[in-house]
């Protein structure tokens, strides 16, 4: 039996998601139509038809209050219908052809990520050489865990179920600590202190010089996207005097295979690729017959 390959995305609480991951299934039929797209969600009552039919595969979770929202990606392992599993945030797009570089990388892995070890600094509304130093760690993983790529393995299920106990042992204490505040939580704190404590930088997704598995647009000063031609441009701010976010002094040029349109910024650009990437993926599913009719 053959190894089955497939995308998975998540749309849980909000039914906006679900429209933002129907954005994002178009983009993997018109770019990589060879495999499959999952939505996992939480609406027992069922999608909308039109939206459905986006993806081959969807899975219902039952809502569960201990995993809000972003949370609920502890919850994958066991959700996903393959054996191999790229899960991909509601809000990226696959914007390149390359996409096979990321995934010949990744199976080498039970896991992998983008992201580097850190040792010091701000991130997450807290300071990482507090936590190294309470924790008795030597770094933490900082990463933007928009992407991800995990398969079915008894180490796969290992990792995710002792995650998923760090997570429900540390609910409070990292809550309060969030940069969103006293009850919001982050999937990536959680994650990046686990991937420290358990010592698993070697899972980290390696750099291909400017090319990227997934960059946001957060940040952005512009960027350029062609879908027909493959081409996947951001610009970035960086290197800010005084840590000041309004005082960049470089501009990077990066060409992420996913855009992480981030707050679906910048609006009319996001807005633009979605339009055309469902008019792509629903002129490749249709008859010569449904063509016909709509001509």
């Amino acid at each position: 039996m053959s190894t089955t390959q497939g995308y998975l995305t998540l749309a849980t609480g909000d039914r906006k998601y679900v429209e933002m991951a129907a954005n994002f299934a178009a983009s993997i039929k018109v770019m990589d139509p060879k495999r499959r797209v999952c939505l996992v969600h939480d609406f027992a009552e069922g999608l909308d038809p039109a939206l459905a039919a986006f993806f081959d595969d969807l899975v219902v979770i039952p809502r569960d209050a201990r995993y809000p929202h972003v949370m609920n990606k502890i919850r994958l392992f066991e959700a996903s219908p393959y054996d191999q599993t790229m899960f991909v945030d509601a809000d990226c797009l696959l914007m390149k052809h390359d996409v096979d570089r990321y995934w010949a990388h990744a199976i080498q892995h039970f896991f992998c990520i983008t992201g580097s070890p850190e040792r010091r600094g701000e991130w997450k509304g807290i300071m990482i050489e507090d936590i190294l130093r309470e924790r008795g760690l030597e770094y933490m993983v900082v990463m933007n865990a928009g992407i991800f790529y995990f398969d079915r393995s008894d180490e796969s299920r290992h990792f995710f179920s002792e995650l998923e106990e760090f997570y429900l042992k540390e609910i409070e204490t990292l809550a309060i600590s969030n940069y969103k505040g006293k009850g919001s939580h982050s999937f990536e704190l959680y994650l990046g202190i686990f991937l420290g404590m358990k010592d698993l930088k070697r899972l980290l997704m390696p750099n291909f010089g400017n090319n990227s598995w997934m960059v946001s647009t957060w940040r952005i000063a512009f960027c350029r996207f062609d879908i027909r031609a493959g081409q996947s441009e951001i610009f970035k701010l960086s290197n800010f005097l005084f840590g000041l976010p309004v005082l960049p002094t470089r501009v990077v040029r990066l060409s992420p295979t996913f855009p992480h349109f981030v707050g679906l910024k910048p609006k009319r650009t996001y807005a633009r690729l979605a339009a055309e990437f469902r008019r792509l993926a629903r002129a490749r599913t249709q008859s010569p017959a449904d063509l016909a009719t709509a001509a």
